[in-house]
């Protein structure tokens, strides 16, 4: 998918192939006959028993890999209890889902597993969503387990040391193989998803999206209208503004309509612009410099970088509209009638600003080329790239106290991981197992394939809110078929050949710590303020409101996040950090 954060509204075709399987041998008759939301018994408290018989499921000879292949394998899935029981879990309410109890994948995973499902669909904005969880915990209204609810790591951490959620820590050597492969595949897994206390209070998903890895900075042209003003693919900082000057003063989009470049307030500018001066990863703009947390945005280099974007704006090679134009208006510039009316946008993908037609192999999209990073004035060149915030996701099933039987609870999440588990959860029932010879994303063999890349078909899928472990060779052994291309392809390409070259070393990242609750009462309103204070002054000065030239107006502007409290705010992710490399 192009885009995973925006999985809610665009249901995406599995990137995936195979499937693991799960033998639940029955020690003594029934291995865990019952658990739901009703029973007082809780298993979160005490130690994790004793090693059953659960064993992996014979792999399916079927089905094809390519050399040196690593992730989840197709394996034969078989019941996890032979008694059907009963989970209680809350979800979000999702268009793309549907009804989670007539769901197709819903159906499908229960009469693989036993496992019966009673589910609480909780509507509204990810912020009601979580408002309304936090009103149940409260409450003492808890299910078995939450699933698809961004809690954020600290709320984890919090709800983890009072007992109200279950470290599955301790399932996970016993219950928990296919994961135990996944965290061996990926050997920071287990430290990217441990609380402080090195529990692990969610089960977690593995999602090596290589494209996603870049989407913050990925920056488009137009390679048709570079070649009719006679100029390259720009190298450097200079050459880009030279670029659009050509376009405007070619009106290439005619009657006066061209609009060099194009941007809208929910791809920001500076992820992609600032890293000609300065390594910025954008919002919460944290960096780390020999060991030591700090920010970007009090910088000179940020300053040099504020002057550039202005100095576009100033000449009207930029949209008017750049910070309050929405995902609407961007489609209305990149699919205006007749000609293209602009020359490049700041986008994760084509589909951010203009529709994406794979059937037509002159379609408009194919036309917009994902440049590489722009050397500034200093020679500085740099592709934000996110080591560690893809890949290893928290917060997909956490199991509270309220759970009789956490250990089937995991073994049935374990299950999700299972090679057709993955892509019929991804992407629905319509797939298929690629034959020798045919050719995945990466030109190695491919694993699977689907008749489409986009599935708009409703209540099939849990889009992207189960449990799933989709390595990088997973999603790019997708089959690609040379006379329908998808749009994957080409952005795995343009990212492998445009920005991976330019990332920033790892060390340079900050990593996803954990804040105590202290801290993260305190981090909240620094966070806030500080982030409010930033983009409103990187708009103004972009826009000319205020001057980034003026040493007073700059000067000012360090004042006021210093005033808000950028110290106290970098001295608590300094402690995270230390506790998270211990």
């Amino acid at each position: 998918m192009p885009n995973d954060d925006a999985r809610r509204s665009l249901s995406r075709r599995s990137l995936i192939a195979g499937a693991l399987g799960l033998t639940a041998a029955t020690a003594g008759g029934g291995l865990l006959s019952g658990c739901s939301g009703s029973s007082s018994a809780s298993g979160s408290g005490g130690a994790a028993q004793a090693a059953p018989s659960v064993t992996l499921g014979p792999k399916l000879t079927t089905v094809q890999y390519p050399e040196g292949y690593v992730g989840p394998v197709a394996r034969e899935l078989k019941p996890l209890t032979s008694e059907k029981v009963t989970f209680k879990i809350v979800v979000p309410q999702d268009v793309t889902i549907g009804d989670w109890r007539t769901n197709a994948f819903t159906k499908w995973l229960e009469q693989k597993t036993n496992i019966h499902i009673e589910w609480n669909q909780v509507g509204g904005t990810d912020d009601d969503i979580m408002t309304k969880v936090n009103a149940m915990i409260a409450a003492g209204d808890i299910p078995d387990a939450f699933m698809g609810i961004e809690f954020t790591r600290s709320q984890l951490f919090l709800y983890g040391q009072q007992g109200l959620f279950t470290d599955v820590g301790q399932y996970i050597d016993s219950y928990a193989l296919n994961l135990q492969q996944a965290m061996k595949d990926y050997p920071d897994a287990r430290k990217l998803v441990q609380a402080p206390d090195k529990k692990i209070y969610s089960f977690p998903n593995v999602n090596d999206c290589y494209h996603c890895r870049a989407s913050n900075g990925r920056t488009f042209l137009n390679t048709d209208w570079i070649e009719q003003v006679g100029l390259a693919v720009p190298e450097t900082t200079d050459e880009f503004v030279e670029l659009l000057r050509a376009f405007k003063k070619a009106d290439l989009g005619g009657n006066g309509r061209t609009i060099p470049f194009c941007g809208y307030k929910d791809a920001p500018f500076d992820t992609f612009f600032m890293n000609s001066f300065l390594y910025n990863p954008g919002d919460p703009w944290l960096v780390v410099n020999d060991g030591k947390v700090d920010v970007t945005f009090n910088k000179d280099e940020w300053r040099e970088g504020l002057k550039f974007i202005h100095g576009m704006y100033a000449e009207g090679l930029i949209n008017k509209d750049v910070f309050t134009a929405d995902q609407d208006q961007m489609n209305r510039y990149g699919n205006a009638p007749g000609k293209p009316i602009i020359g490049g946008a700041r986008s994760y993908y084509w589909g951010g600003f203009l529709d994406i037609d794979q059937k037509d192999p002159n379609a408009r999209w194919r036309k917009y080329l994902a440049i590489p990073p722009l050397k500034g004035p200093n020679g500085v060149r740099y592709a934000a790239w996110n080591y560690l915030g893809v890949g290893v996701e928290v917060a997909n099933l956490v199991i509270t106290k309220k759970c009789a039987k956490p250990e089937l609870l995991v073994q049935w999440a374990d299950a999700q991981l299972e090679l057709e588990a993955i892509l019929r959860g991804y992407g629905g029932p319509d797939f298929e197992w690629a034959k020798k010879g045919e050719l995945g994303i990466n030109g190695k063999q491919a694993v699977y394939g689907f008749s489409a890349t986009w599935n708009t078909e409703k209540n099939i899928t849990w889009n992207q809110d189960n449990t799933m472990y989709r390595s990088q060779d997973f999603r790019l052994a997708e089959r690609v078929n040379p006379k329908d291309l998808t749009f994957e392809k080409p952005l795995y390409q343009q990212t492998v050949d445009n920005y991976f070259p330019y990332k920033q070393p790892q060390e340079m990242q900050f990593p996803p710590v954990t804040l105590d609750q202290d801290q993260a009462a305190q981090e909240a309103e620094l966070k806030t303020n500080l982030k409010s204070e930033v983009d409103l002054s990187f708009s103004k000065f972009v826009t000319g409101q205020l001057d980034p030239s003026d040493d007073g107006a700059w000067n000012d502007f360090k004042e006021r996040v210093e005033k808000i409290g950028v110290k106290a705010y970098l001295d608590l992710q300094q402690a995270a950090y230390e506790t998270y490399n211990s």
